[in-house]
């Protein structure tokens, strides 16, 4: 039985909504629809043809648990996963999955590996900061510096859902989650569009005992040969610390398309750049240990209270993938603790 218009189909595990549009985003609709499979301990899952794309803050939901981009097979006749190409089989409770334990793996979809044609490069930035309690915190401040610094250009538009209608405000966003808190608060903001730059990103806003904490996931797109601005990520990284907000930053580069939607195409993993521990986690693993990682650290920021910058090449080398786990496996526990 489905109980929400955007639903199409609903089981005990699942809820399913069918899309045809061309470019699919994380619309209002779509929004509540997640809350509402949140609520009934359901995933959400979108079943679309092929030709279809989505956007960078639908793709970041059906990349959580429980969640999937379904894509009807041309060739098949089947149906697969079109962030990882896994071919998928429906079941009454849980909806479209992978094929029970036990059963051969069959090969990803063929439609899944054809190469997008001509991709640009996306630069995909994960930033996680600390404000601590105050009646002073202005939120927003980091995704305006990401957008200066990396897509050279001012952040237009907020929302909590697409198309992010809103003139960009950081009072007004910063009201919005103080007006929620406790409950968390996701948002959607986008560069100035036209021309421009692409830029857009998810910011997820949470009030925990002492103070606030702020996630920001934010994409920018090149074209085609055009180089993204590696050179300015440790000064970003440093300003954060500056402000004493920084937890961790990871920078990773992606081949894709310039305009930040995706196809349901191979196009290879993400490549680690760069990682950060601000002065916490840093503080926790010991100044020392984590200068001499697997992957040598840089202190930066502050001199009292240093975070260390870990570099890993400039994301076209798939061997950082490698060297990027050591690292984590090197740091986890030590991470784990300050988070």
């Amino acid at each position: 039985m489905t109980t929400h218009p955007a639903i199409d189909i609903a089981t005990e595990q699942t809820a399913v909504a069918q899309q045809e549009r061309p470019v699919i985003p994380l619309s209002s609709w779509l929004a509540d629809a997640v809350a509402m499979a949140g609520r009934n301990g359901q995933g959400l899952q979108v079943l679309s043809p092929p030709q279809c794309r989505i956007t960078l803050p639908l793709r970041q939901v059906l990349s959580g648990p429980k969640a999937r981009w379904v894509v009807a097979d041309p060739a098949g006749g089947g149906h697969y996963d079109g962030l990882s190409g896994a071919r998928l089989l429906w079941d009454e409770n849980s909806g479209f999955g992978p094929a029970a334990g036990g059963q051969p793996t069959p090969d990803p979809s063929p439609d899944f590996l054809r190469h997008s044609r001509n991709p640009g490069t996306q630069l995909l930035v994960d930033l996680r900061l600390f404000h601590p309690a105050a009646d002073g915190v202005r939120l927003g401040g980091a995704a305006e510096t990401l957008a200066q610094t990396l897509g050279a250009g001012a952040l237009a538009g907020w929302g909590t859902s697409e198309p992010a209608l809103s003139a960009w405000d950081r009072d007004a966003v910063t009201e919005l989650c103080r007006r929620r808190a406790p409950a968390p608060t996701r948002l959607v903001f986008c560069g100035p569009g036209g021309t421009a730059r692409p830029m857009v990103g998810l910011q997820h806003v949470s009030r925990v005992t002492s103070g606030v904490k702020e996630v920001v996931t934010f994409a920018v797109g090149y074209e085609p040969g055009e180089q993204p601005p590696l050179e300015r990520l440790v000064e970003v990284a440093a300003q954060f610390q500056r402000h004493q907000t920084l937890r961790t930053m990871t920078v990773q580069r992606m081949a894709g398309r310039a305009d930040l939607t995706y196809e349901p195409r191979w196009v290879g993993p993400p490549i680690p750049v760069a990682t950060a521990l601000g002065a916490r986690a840093t503080a926790e693993v010991g100044l020392e240990r984590a200068l001499a990682a697997p992957i040598r650290g840089r202190a930066i920021g502050s001199s009292r209270a240093p975070a260390v910058w870990y570099s890993l090449g400039d994301g076209t080398d798939p061997e950082a993938l490698g060297a990027f786990t050591a690292l984590m496996r090197y740091l986890r526990p030590h991470r784990e603790a300050a988070d």
